[in-house]
């Protein structure tokens, strides 16, 4: 393989002749890890977890122009515009719901991280005076590692936090869930090894696969999305519990249904993706279609609903089955509606020029791809209500 610009991915890997199924693509040996294990030789016992330590490793790398590791470091990004955790606030409010506070819980574990770095250079101040690291600075070496480093399966029982490790060469290799590879530490290469398991021709990118993720997870942890990924969906956790407050005035009846979903394993995690309906969502709604909460013809229903959930029977019976589809479009047509809001919100944001172009240029898609699901899901529950 060779390094290499391509149209739609830009930089990444390209095959320099033909490659077998079953080829190993890359092996990175250990000495050219960057892991737990040569960290522990270097800074000793530590209460750090292992990417805590790496990202502060790779501030104190910076320090020496002349260190050994210096053309791998002057690869690494110089920022990270396009992951939501560096957006400002103008931007992150264009950000759904559910990305959004995932977005600030990571920007709080950063925060966290940063202290305990700190702290440790209080015990090691011959490395760094405290004073000295910026918290931009931990940022930046802190997404370094989290958009970079692999999972290394070893004996090394040190590393907090998961034992990871920083490899040269990985990066340059992009994602694709078409992509097929097995990937781990070989013990008797003593290397880090990615095998190809689909073949390449000579001449085109290859690839890797980070796992089966929405384009949401790969753009809080990446910064980037993909032009087709089959497994994006929209959350409408938020819409139902609004609906929910809305047509059930009483606040027992509204306790009771939550307390029986809740018990049940259903509370929460609502979702639609393009052709599905979670069953979830649909057992949920049937559940809150159930007028009342008390009364033997309460629960009646209520043991016909666990019929359902527990795949019994398709359904309660066509009355509740028609409201709950009718419930359904509702949350959906409220949620394109907001969806719609939010994409026309960004055209505003994009006559400015403080905001990355490739930045809005994904959120965008996030939202174009929340608007295409949502109209594929009303589609279906207007086919479903005209077979009711």
């Amino acid at each position: 393989m060779t390094l290499a610009t391509f149209k739609n991915t830009g930089r990444g890997m390209m095959a320099t002749s033909d490659i077998a199924a079953g080829e190993v693509i890359v092996r990175v040996p250990k000495s050219f890890l960057i892991s737990n294990d040569a960290l522990y030789k270097i800074y000793g016992p530590h209460s750090l977890s292992t990417h805590q330590l790496l990202a502060l490793h790779l501030v104190l790398l910076l320090q020496d122009s002349n260190c050994w590791w210096k053309p791998y470091l002057d690869l690494l990004p110089s920022h990270f515009n396009t992951l939501p955790v560096t957006f400002p606030p103008t931007l992150s409010s264009h950000l759904p719901d559910g990305l959004k506070n995932e977005v600030e819980l990571q920007r709080q574990k950063i925060k966290s991280d940063y202290l305990a770095a700190v702290q440790f250079l209080k015990t090691k101040k011959t490395l760094m005076e405290p004073s000295s690291l910026s918290s931009k600075q931990y940022e930046w070496a802190w997404l370094c590692v989290n958009t970079r480093c692999i999972h290394v399966t070893t004996s090394d029982n040190t590393a907090k936090g998961g034992n990871i490790a920083m490899a040269p060469l990985l990066d340059f290799l992009n994602h694709t869930s078409e992509a097929r590879i097995e990937s781990g530490f070989n013990p008797q290469t003593q290397s880090f090894e990615i095998k190809t398991l689909i073949p390449y021709r000579k001449g085109e990118q290859v690839f890797i696969n980070y796992g089966p993720h929405d384009n949401q997870a790969i753009f809080r942890e990446y910064g980037f999305v993909l032009p087709q990924n089959e497994y994006n969906f929209v959350s409408l956790d938020k819409e139902v519990w609004s609906l929910f407050e809305d047509i059930e005035p009483s606040e027992k009846a509204r306790s009771t249904k939550r307390w029986i979903l809740k018990n049940s394993g259903y509370e929460g995690d609502y979702t639609v993706k393009t052709g599905d309906i979670s069953f979830r969502l649909l057992c949920a709604l049937r559940l809150l279609a159930i007028k009342g909460s008390e009364g033997g013809t309460f629960q009646r229903s209520v043991m016909a609903w666990q019929d359902v959930i527990m795949g019994q029977s398709d359904q309660i019976d066509d009355t509740n089955e028609r409201t709950m589809y009718h419930m359904l479009k509702s949350i959906c047509t409220n949620a394109l509606a907001h969806s719609e809001n939010k994409r026309s919100g960004l055209n505003n944001l994009a006559k400015s020029s403080i905001h990355h172009p490739f930045a809005l240029l994904f959120l965008r898609q996030i939202w174009n791809e929340s608007c295409d699901i949502l109209q594929d899901t009303l589609h279906d529950i207007d086919t479903r209500l005209t077979t009711l």
